[in-house]
């Protein structure tokens, strides 16, 4: 009876043990499997978050229309893009116009010592002699403000001497000889103004001082419900490589030449003409597999200076550019042939390629312009994506 009790005892213990380690089992399982279920739950609201996300996106990109500008060094593309900050974005702030005022006095700076070593490509002489010592000063002097961006006392008195000089004005006047840059007679003729202590920069000397760009420069703005992006790249030979890097997904380019450089060479290859290598630019942008879709908006810009050379300097057209037989002193035919020059380098007829004329520095001007290219942009990105 003991033997049978005991065996009794250990089966209901066994079956007891067993039933309580399915039990377990069950309960490990279900938690396993809870586990599982929150994790894979986890992991599709991330996923859906994600999604959601990527298409919230998606659709603001929609109303983003990215504008690269390219165009050699010295075009004038930066202008432009200040132009867009002063038309589209309540302009440059106080502190913004005071962050400028090192480079125009340095612009001013170099372009007095730009004139005074001209003097001696056109041998013209000083009229005073006094100003000889001036003339040393500048030549000599590596930086014209101190740590309060406060011109020198020695520097203010030199220039204004020297532009008090007629022989300095003289040079300065025929400085497309040498290439004086742009704003120089700007800066000069501005210059009591710039040199008094109190000075800070308007939007107009903004626009006018020289800054070389390098790498890419985003400005952004907003027109109606479109954003537009548009990056500056620096047009230096150096600065080209960078440029691949902007080509994806862009709207437009905007390729930006000064008309006025037909007759000055390359500051990096004083062996190659400014217009020449902006028309080699041009038609390897304007080819490329990347830009095949895209709206190609081509500036013809410094359309002022190139007016004044053509009726004013005696650098006829046909002396840089033979094949030229438009009269001497038609700005308007000059104009139209060199535009005819970049046309033809389009290889695809069915590309359409806009072209204006354009003064970078002239707000109104470019205000015009630019409501056209914006126009042309949006209504051929309509039509891409048919909803037109």
């Amino acid at each position: 009876m003991k033997g049978v009790f005991f065996g009794r005892c250990d089966e209901a213990s066994f079956f007891f043990r067993s039933a309580w380690t399915w039990e377990a089992m069950h309960i490990k399982m279900g938690l396993c499997l809870g586990s599982e279920m929150t994790e894979g739950k986890k992991a599709k609201i991330h996923s859906e978050r994600i999604d959601r996300e990527l298409y919230e996106y998606a659709k603001q990109e929609l109303n983003v229309v990215k504008i690269l500008m390219l165009g050699a060094a010295e075009s004038g593309k930066s202008t432009l893009v200040k132009q867009m900050k002063i038309i589209h974005s309540q302009g440059f702030t106080h502190q913004e116009l005071i962050s400028f005022k090192p480079a125009v006095l340095d612009n001013l700076l170099t372009s007095m010592k730009f004139v005074l070593h001209g003097m001696g490509v056109l041998r013209i002489n000083l009229a005073n002699n006094k100003n000889k010592v001036h003339a040393h000063s500048l030549l000599s002097c590596g930086r014209c403000f101190d740590e309060e961006r406060m011109l020198f006392p020695f520097v203010a008195h030199a220039l204004r001497c020297l532009w008090a000089d007629p022989g300095v004005r003289a040079a300065a006047a025929r400085g497309y000889e040498y290439e004086l840059n742009d704003s120089a007679l700007y800066f000069f003729d501005n210059m009591n103004r710039i040199i008094t202590p109190e000075y800070i920069p308007t939007e107009t000397d903004v626009l006018r001082v020289r800054l070389r760009t390098t790498g890419i420069i985003e400005t952004q703005f907003k027109v109606n419900h479109l954003v537009f992006r548009m990056y500056d790249v620096g047009g230096q030979r150096t600065e080209r490589r960078k440029w691949i890097g902007c080509f994806e997904e862009v709207r437009a380019v905007l390729f930006v030449v000064a008309l006025s450089g037909y007759d000055m060479t390359l500051i990096e290859d004083p062996s190659m003409n400014r217009l020449q290598e902006s028309l080699k630019l041009f038609a390897s942008v304007c080819n490329n597999v990347f830009f095949r879709s895209t709206s190609m908006i081509l500036f013809l810009n410094k359309i002022d200076l190139f007016q004044e050379k053509i009726l004013h300097s005696a650098r006829h057209l046909r002396l840089y550019l033979p094949q030229y037989r438009g009269a001497d002193c038609d700005v308007d035919a000059a104009a139209r042939y060199i535009s005819s020059k970049f046309l033809s380098l389009n290889k695809t007829p069915s590309k359409l390629v806009y072209h204006h004329f354009t003064t970078a520095t002239d707000t109104s001007n470019v205000q015009i312009v630019f409501q056209v290219v914006l126009d042309t942009i949006i209504k051929e990105n309509l039509e891409a994506v048919s909803l037109l």
